[in-house]
């Protein structure tokens, strides 16, 4: 039965590494799993390959129940690997959620609850799965966005110099100016700055390419984060965009009248555009892989940050409990370890993917990671699962981005509500069936999503579902107290 791991403070980023380099995480240390991670054959440890988009919602593929969105590199995927219906950020925002996703910890651990921009970082504190790989022996590399090292300018992505602010990745093609898609540029180990000239994605897909290229004969992990489909929505390349047509989109049932016009449907092609954009350079990973003779012997994730509202119930950005916000996409294959072609409606949320690898992967979870390790379920066990998530988003996350990036202009923007309603904070959970969520001591949402997917339906004043918001009430009031909040 897979265990929760709790609130661990007592051991430091420091310490951990000190007992690691004293043999705690050896291939030694990992005893029969670590000998023979395949049975019946000679010991190797998997490769794991982690890509994803900023901003793209489990909704918006044909995985996720949207058959317009073209993503045939990802269907496939799915038929050779596991795909989940309910992967849910914890905290629907991008540098939360990656302080999150590294160390298999709740906000309330690793501290960072804003954009870092508005804070200093992930604190060099943190033990992340790069520290923990690398000294398993894993080579580590990481591209693109990293939205977790201040460095004193804003939103952007200053240099990173080698050292304790890359938290244990060493091959560091960390880029900077990512919102813009031919531009984007990085720093290499001196502090020069190199310009990556065609679409970005491509060329951050080419970084990782070099990097598995390099280490193909010994295990690794990298890590690929793209800024699209998050907006501007703009700058898909011409061919992905002339699959679109504005007038032909359908949009979802919870975008109310008046914002279901022609720019809310222009920013749909272009966040369909990227998608596709992306779907292709997923294909061009797999086969680089085959190429190498070593995909079978790799777990390739793919999964987001956050989703998108996109005009959904008068919103945009991220930050809020709905499905559109908090539900993304997360596909896992590893030919050699887990099943083909299966479904699971498992509660996974961010804290469990690191814990959820490492398990997979046969080496030991360090004690401060709180997620729940799945692998066991991956590899096809009965095991359950995590019977709700806890989900939150702060109170000042942001607010200017999330109100102004994706709305449409003149008379579509002015009915448009921005994700980061400034005094918004609010702390929820999510369970197989229902979203609750309350602001302050106030419950906000409730959903019954099995009889409601689209969510059309608050029944958070609902005297009928007293029973069940008073259930819900203290199923969030056990989370608050576990996770610290309370």
């Amino acid at each position: 039965m897979p265990t929760r791991r709790r609130l661990g403070r007592s051991m430091s980023r420091r310490d951990f590494l000190k007992v690691a380099g004293a043999g705690a995480v050896t291939v030694g240390a990992l005893g029969a799993a670590g000998e023979r991670l395949f049975a019946g054959e000679p010991a190797r440890k998997p490769n794991i390959v982690f890509v994803f988009p900023d901003q793209m919602r489990q909704c918006s593929w044909s995985g996720g129940g949207d058959a317009q969105v073209k993503a045939p590199n990802l269907e496939a995927m799915a038929r050779e690997g596991v795909t989940f219906s309910h992967c849910i950020s914890n905290h629907p925002l991008c540098s939360p959620y990656r302080a999150s996703l590294l160390t298999g910890r709740y906000q309330q651990a690793h501290t960072v609850s804003h954009n870092v921009g508005n804070q200093g970082g992930l604190p060099l504190t943190e033990i992340t799965i790069a520290d923990v790989l690398k000294k398993a022996g894993y080579a580590t590399g990481y591209v693109g966005k990293w939205h977790l090292y201040n460095g004193g300018t804003g939103l952007g992505a200053p240099f990173v110099p080698p050292g304790p602010h890359r938290h244990g990745f060493d091959y560091w093609r960390v880029c900077h100016n990512y919102r813009s898609r031919y531009d984007t540029r990085y720093y290499d180990d001196n502090g020069h700055e190199v310009v990556l000239p065609d679409y970005a994605p491509k060329c951050q897909m080419d970084l990782m390419l070099e990097f598995i290229e390099k280490n193909a004969d010994k295990p690794f992990c990298v890590f690929l984060s793209w800024h699209p489909p998050h907006a501007p929505y703009t700058e898909a390349p011409k061919r992905f965009v002339d699959l679109y047509a504005a007038d032909k989109i359908q949009l979802r049932p919870n975008v109310p009248k008046g914002l279901d016009g022609e720019g809310t449907r222009k920013n749909h092609v272009g966040y369909f555009s990227h998608i596709t954009a992306l779907d292709e350079e997923v294909g061009r990973l797999m086969k680089k892989l085959a190429q190498l003779g070593i995909a079978d012997h790799t777990i390739v994730c793919f999964s987001s940050d956050h989703g998108d509202m996109l005009a959904s119930f008068s919103r945009y950005g991220k930050n809020v409990p709905w499905e559109e916000a908090v539900n993304v996409p997360f596909l896992i294959r590893w030919p050699a370890g887990i099943p083909a072609g299966k479904r699971l409606n498992t509660l996974f949320s961010t804290v469990d993917i690191v814990p959820t690898l490492l398990g997979l992967a046969g080496v030991p979870i360090p004690p401060p990671m709180q997620g729940t390790d799945l692998s066991a379920i991956l590899k096809g066990g009965n095991a359950p699962g995590p019977d709700s998530v806890f989900i939150m988003g702060d109170t000042v996350a942001n607010a200017v981005e999330d109100e102004t990036e994706g709305a449409p202009a003149a008379g579509e923007k002015k009915k448009a509500k921005g994700a980061g309603d400034k005094g918004r904070g609010w702390l929820g959970v999510r369970t197989a069936r229902f979203t609750y969520a309350k602001k302050g001591q106030n419950p906000w949402l409730l959903y019954d999503n099995e009889k409601d997917p689209h969510q059309l339906h608050n029944l958070a004043e609902d005297a009928g579902h007293e029973p069940k918001r008073k259930e819900l009430d203290a199923v969030l009031a056990a989370w608050l107290k576990r996770v610290g909040e309370a």
